[in-house]
């Protein structure tokens, strides 16, 4: 999942890119595309932390986790810690899609 996320993000970087330097008329369907690139990008983010999350939890959660809270609690930091440093990136391409998106709409004139 996490290869899936990483294409969906450069795909959403290259389309933010050819968005802002398109024609008008190729303009429009790229605008598109970028945006269910980027919902895209994201999902896949989500299922790539739940997965890694759900992966390492196996081995930081003993049998007898329950008894152990700061086990459970070292697990909540380690995916909150996983999204933080995937999120970034993520949050970093959905900022220049969005500045892309609006930096070639129409003016009303």
């Amino acid at each position: 999942m996490t290869a899936l996320f990483a294409t969906f993000l450069l795909l959403s970087l290259a389309l933010a890119g050819a968005t802002a330097f398109s024609t008008p008329s190729a303009r429009g369907w790229l605008k598109w595309i970028l945006l269910l690139s980027l919902l895209l990008a994201w999902a896949a983010l989500g299922f790539a932390v739940k997965d890694i999350v759900l992966r390492t939890s196996a081995t930081l959660v003993t049998p007898r986790g329950v008894q152990q809270p700061r086990l459970v609690e070292q697990a909540a930091r380690e995916g909150l810690t996983l999204f933080l440093s995937l999120g970034a990136p993520a949050l970093l391409a959905t900022i220049l899609g969005w500045l892309s998106l609006r930096a070639t709409r129409r003016r009303a004139e």
